[in-house]
């Protein structure tokens, strides 16, 4: 009952201004709002402009409803109008970072469909000279270790033959030539164990290197590998169901997607609907991923019947909560604003939104990513000889 008091109230003092713009503007809105007699009697004297019998049914409507109705708050009021305004703003941004986020999208898929089999045999041969080269780091380890085998067992012997020389030293006359003879071969001797104890301890140095460097590049080379492949799969399936719509069918996904997005984000419903909208939100994206516009229609329906008339402004009536409501949807509208900012930064943005030739820029990555295949095709046949050698 309020709102028909208010905007009597603006009719009244409309009459008193002498200005009927303002009253042929409340009017129609007065006119949905009737409830009474008193006011439809109202409403036939103002489309009759008899004002004298309006001023006076409005005088006293007004007087007999002001007995009946409760004091509001006029700052509730004007708390619902401010959140009212600060959820669409936010909700524009939602829109606005949809949009680019869908024309990513779209250039994203277009990019794997054309140049996803070239990249995908990128990938692969990457992943193949990272596997090779795990391979190399393996036997070059298992190849020190037999040498350092070879030192141990060289070394064992080296040291018997110290001993049995410096028994046979001892044994003989301190001035003879025998014994001199004897010292020089266990100076030789000596040398010879101390230059495979520094062979020994190099070798030990190369069997305990980090191997894991390697091993991890293996593994991210395959991961990327395989991730790719299913981000062309999917990206191949989204196409193809593209192709099965007509470009009107497509044209109109892609706004009831938008127009749905708008009133389903968890961020503009009211705190007590928020996993109801998240629930709606990932059905639509499912809807749009397989192209199901029927589905993205039904859920537009429910959207326009259940949540959008239950948003915060339209829910709250507590002047504590909706001043927090109204701090949150600040909050939310500065985040997005920073969102976009750095949006606009990246560099895959900044080449959607400037592209203009598409055609051209991809026969250019086929061009460049065929030479970088061709390398990489040079690279493993290398890699694949030294391994045979």
């Amino acid at each position: 009952m309020n709102k028909p008091i208010k905007r009597l109230e603006i009719i009244k003092y409309a009459i008193e201004l002498e200005d009927d713009g303002i009253i042929l503007s409340q009017l129609p809105l007065l006119k949905n709002e009737v409830t009474d007699p008193e006011l439809a009697f109202i409403v036939h004297a103002l489309e009759e402009k008899n004002y004298s019998e309006a001023m006076r049914a409005i005088t006293a409507w007004l007087q007999n409803q002001r007995s009946v109705v409760s004091w509001q708050d006029p700052l509730v009021a004007a708390s619902k109008l401010e959140l009212k305004a600060l959820e669409e703003r936010l909700r524009e941004l939602i829109d606005k970072r949809n949009a680019r986020i869908q024309l990513l999208d779209e250039f994203n898929d277009l990019y794997l469909t054309r140049l996803g089999p070239l990249m995908s045999q990128i990938l692969r041969l990457r992943k193949t000279l990272a596997e090779a080269a795990v391979r190399r780091q393996e036997a070059e380890a298992r190849r020190r270790e037999a040498d350092y085998l070879r030192c141990q067992k060289y070394l064992s012997q080296a040291v018997e033959v110290l001993v049995t020389l410096t028994q046979r030293w001892q044994s003989m006359p301190p001035h003879s030539l025998q014994a001199a003879e004897a010292r020089k071969h266990l100076q030789q001797q000596s040398e010879l164990i101390a230059s495979l104890l520094a062979e020994a301890q190099e070798l030990e140095r190369g069997l305990t290197r980090e191997e894991e460097p390697a091993r991890q590049a293996r593994d991210e080379a395959r991961q990327e590998y395989e991730s790719y492949q299913e981000q062309q799969y999917d990206a191949e399936k989204r196409f193809s169901c593209e192709q099965k719509m007509s470009e009107d069918e497509r044209h109109e996904l892609k706004r009831l997607w938008r127009q749905a997005s708008k009133l389903c984000h968890p961020d503009l419903v009211d705190n007590d609907l928020k996993n109801e909208a998240h629930s709606m939100m990932v059905q639509l994206n499912q809807a749009r991923q397989r192209g199901d516009l029927s589905a993205i229609r039904a859920i537009l329906t429910r959207l326009q019947k259940g949540l959008e008339p239950l948003m915060a402004s339209d829910r709250l009536n507590d002047l504590q909560r909706l001043r927090q409501r109204i701090t949150e949807v600040k909050q939310h509208i500065t985040s997005l604003i920073e969102e976009l900012a750095t949006l606009e930064k990246e560099e895959s943005w900044q080449l959607v939104s400037s592209l203009g030739d598409r055609e051209t820029y991809f026969r250019q990555q086929e061009k460049a990513l065929g030479e970088i295949r061709q390398t990489l095709e040079q690279q493993v046949s290398e890699a694949e000889y030294d391994e045979v050698a």
